[in-house]
């Protein structure tokens, strides 16, 4: 019988009033409680399935006024993306999983399908040009630091053959819709290439990427393919630390940036996102393109 480790911390069982961004990660339990727990780790041959089906939500979740984000517990460790129709903190009702009458009440909604794609700026390997999953590890940990920072460990992530120490650090502000990511890596070697990037929206995508390791995407997609009907307009964002990029390029799912740490061992980017059932925000294309382009660079 495999043993998971999971520390439990009391103060994470409820989020304050005036708060303006929360992090959690809450178990799944038969009573449908979800106790808010502290950090949870999976040996690396636990099953896949297990892992993510231990989690409500199925990971990490993270979130400002605007947009939500929940890291999978699984192999992929994708980024996926729930957008709000008013500015305000919400999952800790709706858990990404929002019910009709929810939405009628003004809550939001999980709006991407990521499919095979690299999603809302998740973080892969790269073998033969192609982003690959963190498949062999000894151990995955999610862990949350405070209310507006979560962290992912592998511990031995068997990349070329050789193991790589790695945690992802994903944290929100509450005056900005942004995302800030940063990756450590320990054990890398030198000429070994990773990437990041945006996926391109299932419908009438519209985007771009430039050489600088800035790119956008906008478009629809049907999030949850049990209800076709429900159609979800979208835009993604990503700008990359300059001093990690090493080349970009556009391919039939995604806008790929491809990265290297840097003297420290680390790569930075901001994930940037919205949706158009957000009130008074971005509804086009065009809109949403110069916005991402007016960004400053991160240094």
């Amino acid at each position: 019988m495999k043993k998971y480790l999971i520390a439990v911390a009391a103060c994470t069982t409820a989020i304050s009033a005036m708060a303006q961004t929360d992090a959690y990660i809450k178990l799944r339990d038969e009573k449908k409680t979800h106790p808010r727990i502290e950090s949870i780790t999976f040996p690396g041959d636990a099953n896949t399935r297990h892992m993510y089906d231990a989690i409500y939500g199925h990971g990490a979740v993270i979130e400002n006024p605007w947009v939500a984000y929940r890291v999978y517990m699984d192999n992929r460790q994708s980024l996926d993306l729930y957008v709000k129709q008013t500015p305000q903190l919400e999952l800790d009702v709706t858990g990404f999983y929002t019910t009709p009458e929810q939405l009628k009440e003004g809550y939001g909604i999980d709006v991407l399908w990521a499919g095979k794609s690299i999603a809302a700026g998740s973080f892969r390997g790269l073998q033969d040009g192609i982003p690959v999953t963190i498949d062999t590890v000894a151990s995955r940990t999610q862990r949350i630091i405070d209310n507006h920072t979560i962290q992912v460990i592998d511990k031995d992530w068997i990349y070329n053959g050789h193991p790589i120490q790695m945690t992802q650090t994903y944290s929100v502000l509450p005056n900005s819709r942004d995302l800030f990511v940063e990756v450590k890596l320990d054990g890398y070697l030198p000429e070994e290439i990773f990437c990041t990037g945006i996926q391109k929206l299932e419908t009438d995508n519209q985007g771009f990427i430039n050489a600088e390791g800035r790119a956008a995407s906008w478009g629809s997609n049907v999030p949850d393919k049990n209800h076709p009907e429900t159609i979800e307009q979208v835009g993604l964002g990503i700008i990359v630390d300059p001093a990690n990029v090493v080349a970009t390029e556009e391919s039939d799912l995604n806008y790929l940036v491809k990265v290297r740490p840097d003297k420290d061992g680390i790569i930075r980017y901001r994930v940037i996102a919205c949706g158009d059932r957000e009130k008074n925000g971005f509804d086009n294309y065009n809109d949403w393109s110069k916005y991402i382009k007016s960004l400053k660079n991160l240094d």
